[in-house]
């Protein structure tokens, strides 16, 4: 008897963990908050451009190359998605006063009042997304990402 529940156990197959299955739901994450933020156009700000300003939020005081590091995208691109947030008043370039070659991103007064009006925002999407997931599990999934992260860092 110990034996064929043994062999019935081996046939059993672990659940196959796809990158397919995280991509597809960081898409639909991002296309949702997009058009969430579509609604608000008292807002008038992107996804893209919420990361940035959600990385000064908390950072205060940034480079484009560290932006660019931290949002995970391009310089180029973010080159741009700057320029639309100074035309915007969301953000201001001030001169590096060690390197006149770069500049400090500060979020403007604006860009803080923005930042507060997309919060309440961010937070009710966050319980609809998360609804009926125990915060242990959103706590282990962030420690599981995490770890994917760092092990995918080594390598890179």
């Amino acid at each position: 008897m110990i034996f064929v529940l043994e062999a019935t156990l081996h046939k059993i197959k672990q659940p196959e963990v796809s990158g397919f299955t995280i991509e597809k739901t960081v898409k639909l994450m991002k296309l949702s908050f997009s058009r969430i933020l579509m609604m608000h156009p008292e807002i008038d700000i992107t996804v893209d451009q919420w990361i940035i300003i959600q990385l000064l939020s908390k950072h205060k005081n940034l480079s484009q190359q560290q932006i660019a590091e931290l949002s995970f995208k391009d310089a180029p691109t973010v080159t741009r998605i700057i320029d639309i947030l100074v035309n915007k008043d969301i953000v201001r370039r001030d001169a590096d006063h060690l390197d006149r070659r770069k500049f400090s991103i500060l979020l403007t007064d604006n860009g803080i009042d923005t930042y507060k009006m997309v919060i309440p925002i961010l937070e009710e999407f966050r319980r609809e997304a998360y609804a009926d997931i125990a915060h242990e599990d959103l706590i282990a999934l962030e420690e599981t990402m995490n770890k994917i992260f760092q092990n995918l860092s080594k390598q890179n």
